[in-house]
């Protein structure tokens, strides 16, 4: 038996398709990316937008800011964290930055990739230690055997990558260092607030010598122990010399620093050999070679 369809079924399904077909089509918007949107956020709200990036480190300078405790969560609420991977896990939004502090060496590729694009983000870009300002521990396989210092830690060494090491300077534009090994946590906060404002602070010209005097101690050369002091950037507040322990440049060179008055008053310390040793440590060689050579020209 065939059962027909009612007229009223048929109606009401003519309805609904000429329902379909009248609704009016939407626009679509166009899409904006996450990161222009968080960019534009923190514009709105005033928050500038700070990146702390590391390369090949032991992340030493970062670990300071977090000892700062209560103090760098303060901070935290002034500014927007974009990245910062010891105390955050989501992802970075891509964004343009107001400042980036960048701790470590371009060692790999990859590092180098990164550190090319944080420069292209950055209004401001700091270096972060002095891994990143000096070349640091890592540099003193360049002085000795330099890419052949790989035997000594790897039995098979196809496919193990090992350039030179360099600083960062070497890649892109500095516009300010915090130096030290590690950084000086107080000397962070004390000029952080200016680099937030977009202004580049200046730090004071004098020795580690002066603050070892504000700290009461006993100067290391005057008990014949071998001390960088003189002409190294203060800032530190005298941390090694007040364990009783020579000042090995950590910081880099006073700009006004006097190399060869200080090398005419260690040789009767230490040889030669023990004054270059020392000077590897921690990629201060390369500083006082450049300066000893500006020096020679400029007496020409």
């Amino acid at each position: 038996m065939v059962i027909k369809n009612k007229p009223e079924a048929k109606k009401t399904k003519l309805k609904k398709v000429a329902a379909i077909k009248a609704k009016p089509k939407v626009e679509k918007k166009p899409v904006v990316s996450k990161a222009k949107i968080k960019t534009a956020e923190a514009a709105a709200n005033g928050k500038p937008r700070v990146a702390i990036i590391s390369l090949t480190s032991c992340e030493g300078c970062q670990f300071v800011l977090l000892d700062l405790g209560t103090r760098f969560l303060e901070l935290t609420e002034q500014i927007e964290l974009v990245d910062f991977r010891l105390i955050e896990d989501s992802e970075d939004d891509g964004g343009m930055l107001d400042i980036v502090l960048v701790e470590g060496n371009p060692v790999t590729k990859e590092n180098e990739k990164t550190l090319l694009e944080a420069r292209k983000r950055a209004r401001t870009l700091v270096a972060l230690g002095n891994c990143a300002a000096m070349g640091g521990i890592p540099e003193m396989k360049n002085y000795h055997e330099g890419v052949s210092t790989i035997k000594h830690v790897y039995k098979y060494l196809q496919g193990i990558s090992n350039p030179e090491i360099r600083e960062i300077d070497n890649f892109v534009k500095v516009d300010f260092v915090f130096p030290g090994c590690p950084i000086n946590g107080e000397e962070f906060l004390t000029y952080i607030p200016e680099l937030l404002k977009g202004n580049i602070p200046i730090i004071p010209d004098q020795p580690v010598c002066v603050e070892c005097k504000k700290a009461g101690n006993r100067c290391l050369l005057l008990d014949k122990k071998p001390c960088f002091g003189p002409m190294v950037l203060g800032g530190c507040g005298a941390t090694c010399p007040s364990s009783r322990a020579q000042c090995q440049g950590c910081r880099g060179l006073r700009p006004t620093g006097n190399v060869g008055a200080m090398r005419a008053m260690l040789k009767n310390l230490m040889s030669d050999e023990q004054f270059q040793n020392m000077t590897e440590i921690f990629g201060l060689r390369d500083d006082l070679e450049e300066r000893e050579r500006r020096d020679r020209l400029t007496k020409r």
